[in-house]
């Protein structure tokens, strides 16, 4: 009963994907189920641990971005 809702431009994208599509012209759904376009983990932390989360990781010199969220749905994920 939950899916999750990934802001596409809450990080971003690195050049090497852009020139991936294009230069294959692949459409943006493809490229976020085939390469997740530079997103190597996914954690899901509570949103009141979020930026306290992110924080510890920048300070483990890990780069860490809020990108979205987890939504009541079917199972699966969008991205907006």
């Amino acid at each position: 009963g939950i899916r999750a809702v990934v802001q596409k431009n809450s990080y971003e994208l690195p050049a090497i994907f852009k020139l991936i599509q294009s230069k294959g012209n692949i459409e943006e759904h493809m490229m976020y189920n085939t390469f997740n376009c530079g997103i190597g983990m996914v954690l899901a932390v509570d949103a009141a641990d979020a930026e306290r989360t992110v924080e510890a990781l920048s300070k483990a010199k890990e780069k860490a971005y809020i990108i979205g969220e987890c939504a009541k749905g079917d199972k699966g994920v969008d991205i907006c």
